[in-house]
């Protein structure tokens, strides 16, 4: 009798503890049948909201964070036609993110890495002379809502607005860079001075002039020990050595108060 109860026991915590397996495996990585169920209310999806398009899925994925499917979906005709469908685990679609392709965010994304890789040209190149655990370039795109909304007051006055832009268009990225190019640089280990700030900034430029690389406005930060020198979204065009050092000065001046003024509050 002993021997049977210890055999149920033992039978009990094994059942349990494949459970508790299939349970955590669930979670991290989804099941065959909620798989299956995602993969087909995708494709049926696909052909009733979007009929007559060359849509198709390119990659079905699962979140361990929200436990459902999501299916990445493609066009072969359009490069900025890229959009993600979501699914729960029973196979019912709730949302998709095609309205992202219609406002214009996946151009501005597709223009904002083609300027991102012409500055790591720049940043990236072992020759560049400044040691920088952050150096990269942006183009300044913000959607027409974040110009309506009173309370975003952080859109600089160059940028441009994402739902201008038209799908699939070849753009010259070098005049895009020109027109609302932003370029943030961190520089460690240099002498804290305006006058130092003012030898990279030009230094900075002659570089990216150099290389045909256009920017409009950058942030430079140098620091050394805690301390720094900093400024941001400094014109490209107030770049020349006549009066520098002092618009320099100003604009640091001006970024230190804003900060303090924020932390303030």
């Amino acid at each position: 009798m002993k021997k049977k109860v210890l055999k149920i026991i033992a039978l009990v915590v094994a059942i349990a503890l494949i459970v508790t397996v299939c349970w955590f495996a669930n979670a991290l990585c989804g099941n065959p049948i909620s798989k299956w169920l995602a993969q087909r209310a995708a494709s049926s999806y696909l052909e009733e909201q979007y009929p007559d398009t060359d849509y198709y899925i390119e990659r079905l994925g699962f979140s361990f964070k929200s436990t459902d499917y999501y299916a990445h979906v493609r066009s072969e005709t359009s490069m900025d036609t890229q959009f993600t469908i979501y699914i729960d685990m029973v196979g019912n679609v709730y949302f998709d993110t095609y309205d992202d392709v219609l406002r214009g965010s996946i151009t501005a994304r597709r223009l904002e890495q083609e300027y991102r890789e012409l500055t790591d040209l720049i940043f990236e190149n072992p020759a560049f002379p400044y040691p920088s655990d952050i150096g990269y370039g942006t183009l300044e795109i913000y959607p027409q809502e974040a110009f309506d909304d009173p309370h975003v007051t952080d859109i600089p006055e160059y940028a441009l607005v994402q739902d201008e832009l038209i799908l699939d268009k070849i753009y010259d990225v070098r005049e895009l860079g020109r027109q609302a190019g932003h370029l943030i640089v961190y520089i460690d280990n240099q002498e804290l001075s305006f006058e130092n700030a003012a030898n990279i900034l030009l230094d900075i430029r002659e570089i990216f002039d150099s290389a045909n690389i256009p920017f409009y406005a950058i942030d430079l930060t140098l620091r050394t020990n805690g301390e720094r020198i900093n400024f941001d979204h400094f014109p490209y065009e107030d770049i020349y050595e006549d009066g520098l050092i002092e618009r320099i000065k100003a604009a640091h001046e001006e970024l230190e108060a804003y900060y303090a003024e924020q932390d303030g509050k």
